[in-house]
C-alpha cells in the first residue's frame, strides 16, 4: 500500500500526538483510514452519512471504488508472489476493517474476486494463476458462481452442466457482481453422483460476452443495497478444456477448500459493522441524557453496551487468531474457519441490534445515528448468509467434534499434554499463532494445503487442552479466581459437548438426519471454541503488551468474554447470567473509543473526529462500569420510576 498520510488539519480534532506518520504492525491500515478522512463528517463521501444515503438511493460506491483500487486495496488478499499486497491474514483483516466499517459495500467493490481466486489458487494450475492474478492487477472482476437457486445449500442438488462437449448449461443463482463482472469461475456438474461429480471452469472476457451467456437484473436485498446480486444463466456456452480449473472432478472440492478463506474474510464486514453500530451507540449514549443521567451511566445502558463490547472482542481475538492460522497450519483449518464464520456472524448480530437497542426511538429515524445503525444491522445479516448457510456451515462443524472427545475426556488434562507430546511443533505453533500483529513467524499463504478433513487437528482446541489446567492455576494465584473458575468450566464444557457427540455418532437415531442434536453440540462448540481462544490468548500475553489497551496481565476482559460465552453456551440469557463480570469490556470500548481507536487488540488509530465528550470518557466508563457492577438504580429513578424519560422504559 502506498498511501500518503494527510496534513495535521485533515485530522482536526485529534490530539497533536496523532498527527505522526503510523508505525505500529497495522500502519498501512492506519494510513488509508486517515486516507478516507473522518467517517462523522456529513460532506466525507467516505463517511458513515454517505454511506447511508447511498444506501437509500441503492446507489454504488463508484468513488471509493476508484480510490481503493488507486491504492492497492483490491490487490490484499492476493500473495506478493502473483503481484498482490498480501502479507498476512491477519493484516488484511484490519485493513478490511477500517474501510468496510464506513460502508460494507467497500467490500463487493472491491474483493468479491476472492471466491474465484481462491478457487484457483487452492485447485488451479500456475498458469491459471497467473492469469488471475493479472486479471486482478488490471483491475477486473471476477465472479464465482456455486450456488443454485432449486438446490439451496445442498449443493449436490445442483443441475448446471458441462457437457463432454463442453458446452455449459444451467444457471447460477444471486452471483455478487454478475452484471459486471468481467470473468467467472463456475462450478457445474459433469458426472451423476457424490462430490466428485462437479468442475470448476474458469470464463475469461471472451467467453461472458458470449450471447449464450445471460446477465439477469439484479434482484433486490435487504442489505448491501447498490451491489448487483443476480443470475447468471448459460445456454450451451462453449468453454474451451483450458479453461477446468484443475481436474476433472475435482471442482466442488476445491471451491470448498477456497471457502474456507472466504468464509474468514466475510467476518470482517461482520466486525466492521459491529465496530460501526457500537461505536454509534456509544457517543449516542455518553452524550444523550435521560432523567438527567447519561444513557451510559444508567445501569440498563451501562450492561448493554458491555454486553455488545464483550460480543465484539470474543468475534475480535477469535478472527485475528484464525486469521493468523490459516498461515501456519492451512492444512487444519477447516474448523477454524467454520467456527470464526458462526460465531462472528451470531456474535457481530446481536453486538449491532443491541446497539440500535441502546439508542432506542432514535434508531427508527433514517437522519442521524438511526440511519447509520439501521444499514449496519441489515448489511450484517447480509454478510451472515453471502459465502455459506448457517445450516451448511454447522452440517460441516458437526463432523469434527467427535474426534476431539479423547483429547477432552480426561479432566485431569493428562490426554490434551499426550497430544501436545505427540506433535512438538504443536507449542510452537502457539506461539506464533497468539503472537498478535508479528509477522515473520508467518509463512506465504499455501493455498492448496487446504484440506476438508475432520481429523483432530485445531491447534486452539488441542492446545487448550493441555494448558487449561496451568492458565486456571495462574489466573488464581493472580487473585482472579472468577477467571479461573470459567477457565475450568469451558474445558468441562468441551468435555460433555465432543463427549455426547461421539455417542452420537454411534447412535442413528441422535443422528443429524433424525435429531438437532449434532447441530446444536455444533453451535456450543464455536461459543466454547471461541472461549478457548480468549483463554490461550490471556495466556501467551500474560506477562507482555496488554490486549485492547488493558494493563498487562489484567483479565477483566477475559473475565466479560468467558461469561458471556459460557452462558450462551448453556442457553442462558447473559443479561442476568454474565451481568456482573461484564463490565470491564463495556470501560475497554469506551476507552478505545476516546482515544480513537478500532474496536481490537492491538492499537489501530482511526482518522475519527473525537466525539465531544472524549475527554471525559475514561471517568464516563468507569461509572458506568460501576453501575453495571453494583446493579444499582439510580436515584432519580427512584424519586420518578414512571417518568417517560427513564431509558429502561423508554430509550430515547
Amino acid at each position: 500500500m502506498t498511501v500518503a498520510y494527510p496534513p495535521a488539519a485533515v485530522r482536526a480534532g485529534l490530539p497533536a500526538a496523532a498527527f505522526a506518520a503510523p508505525d505500529g504492525p497495522h500502519a498501512d491500515a492506519e494510513r488509508l483510514d486517515a486516507r478516507l478522512g473522518d467517517p462523522w463528517s456529513s460532506e466525507n463521501p467516505f463517511g458513515f452519512a454517505a454511506g447511508a444515503a447511498r444506501d437509500a438511493a441503492q446507489e454504488y460506491p463508484r468513488q471509493a471504488e476508484a480510490l481503493l483500487r488507486e491504492e492497492g486495496f483490491h490487490l490484499c488478499h492476493l500473495p506478493a508472489a502473483l503481484g498482490g499486497n498480501l502479507r498476512s491474514f491477519e493484516d488484511c483483516q484490519i485493513l478490511v476493517r477500517v474501510c468496510a466499517r464506513r460502508d460494507v459495500n467497500f467490500m463487493p467493490a472491491t474483493m468479491f474476486s476472492i471466491s474465484a481466486l481462491m478457487t484457483v489458487l487452492a485447485a488451479g494450475t500456475d498458469d491459471q494463476h497467473r492469469l488471475v492474478a493479472g486479471w486482478l492487477r488490471e483491475g477486473r472482476t471476477i465472479a464465482f458462481g456455486l450456488s443454485e437457486e432449486q438446490a439451496g445449500s445442498d449443493v449436490l442438488a445442483n443441475t448446471c452442466r458441462l457437457t463432454g462437449e463442453g458446452t455449459l448449461h444451467g444457471s447460477k443463482w444471486l452471483v455478487g457482481r454478475a452484471n459486471t463482472a468481467d470473468a467467472a469461475v463456475i462450478v457445474a456438474r459433469t458426472s451423476e453422483r457424490g462430490a466428485g461429480a462437479f468442475t470448476a471452469v474458469l470464463l475469461g472476457p471472451a467467453e461472458l460476452e458470449d450471447p449464450r451467456v445471460r446477465r439477469l437484473p439484479p434482484q433486490r436485498t435487504t442489505g448491501m443495497r447498490g451491489i448487483d446480486f443476480a443470475d447468471l444463466e448459460f445456454d450451451g456456452l462453449a468453454v474451451p478444456p483450458h479453461a477446468v480449473v484443475g481436474d476433472v472432478g475435482s471442482g466442488l472440492e476445491g471451491a470448498l477448500r477456497a471457502q474456507q478463506i472466504v468464509r474468514l474474510m466475510s467476518t470482517a464486514g461482520c466486525l466492521a459493522t459491529a465496530d460501526t453500530a457500537l461505536r454509534t451507540a456509544l457517543r449516542f449514549a455518553r452524550g444523550h441524557r435521560t432523567g438527567g443521567v447519561p444513557v451510559a451511566q444508567t445501569p440498563y445502558g451501562s450492561r448493554e453496551l458491555a454486553l455488545a463490547a464483550a460480543e465484539l472482542i470474543a468475534t475480535d481475538l477469535a478472527v485475528l487468531v484464525a486469521s493468523r492460522q490459516v498461515h501456519l497450519a492451512p492444512g487444519a483449518f477447516g474448523l477454524a474457519s467454520s467456527v470464526v464464520k458462526h460465531v462472528a456472524t451470531r456474535l457481530t448480530a446481536s453486538c449491532a441490534t443491541r446497539a440500535r437497542a441502546v439508542v432506542g426511538a432514535r434508531s427508527v429515524l433514517r437522519d442521524g445515528p438511526g440511519g447509520v445503525l439501521d444499514k449496519a444491522v441489515r448489511d450484517n445479516a447480509m454478510v451472515a448468509v453471502i459465502d455459506t448457510s448457517v445450516l451448511g456451515n454447522l452440517r460441516a462443524l458437526a463432523m469434527h467434534l467427535p474426534a476431539y472427545a479423547p483429547a477432552f475426556a480426561d479432566a485431569a488434562g493428562s490426554e490434551g499434554a499426550a497430544a501436545a507430546a505427540a506433535d512438538p511443533g504443536r507449542e510452537r505453533r502457539l506461539r506464533a499463532l497468539f503472537a498478535l500483529g508479528e509477522r515473520a513467524s508467518l509463512p506465504a499463504l499455501r493455498a492448496a494445503d487446504l484440506d476438508l478433513g475432520v481429523r483432530p487437528k485445531d491447534d486452539v482446541l488441542l492446545g487448550f487442552a493441555a494448558h487449561a489446567g496451568e492458565i486456571a492455576a495462574e489466573l488464581l494465584h493472580r487473585g482472579e479466581s472468577r477467571a479461573a473458575e470459567l477457565v475450568a468450566g469451558v474445558r468441562a464444557a468441551l468435555a460433555a459437548v465432543t463427549g455426547s457427540a461421539a455417542e452420537a455418532q454411534r447412535d442413528r437415531a441422535r443422528s443429524a438426519k433424525a435429531s438437532p442434536e449434532p447441530l446444536d453440540l455444533a453451535d456450543r462448540l464455536c461459543l466454547l471454541h471461541t472461549a478457548a481462544t480468549a483463554a490461550l490468548a490471556w495466556w501467551y500475553h500474560r506477562d507482555g503488551r496488554g490486549l485492547y489497551g488493558a494493563a498487562s496481565g489484567d483479565a477483566g476482559w477475559l473475565t466479560a468474554v468467558l461469561a458471556l460465552l459460557a452462558a450462551l453456551a448453556d442457553g442462558r440469557d447473559p443479561r442476568t447470567a454474565a451481568g456482573p463480570d461484564l463490565a470491564p469490556a463495556g470501560r475497554l470500548a469506551a476507552a478505545l473509543d476516546g482515544a480513537g481507536l478500532l474496536f481490537t487488540a492491538l492499537p489501530v488509530r482511526l482518522g475519527d473526529s473525537r466525539p465531544a465528550d472524549a475527554a471525559d470518557a475514561a471517568d464516563a466508563a468507569d461509572t458506568a462500569g460501576e453501575e453495571n457492577e453494583k446493579h444499582a438504580t439510580n436515584e432519580k429513578y427512584e424519586k420518578n420510576p414512571t417518568d417517560d424519560r427513564n431509558e429502561e422504559a423508554d430509550p430515547r
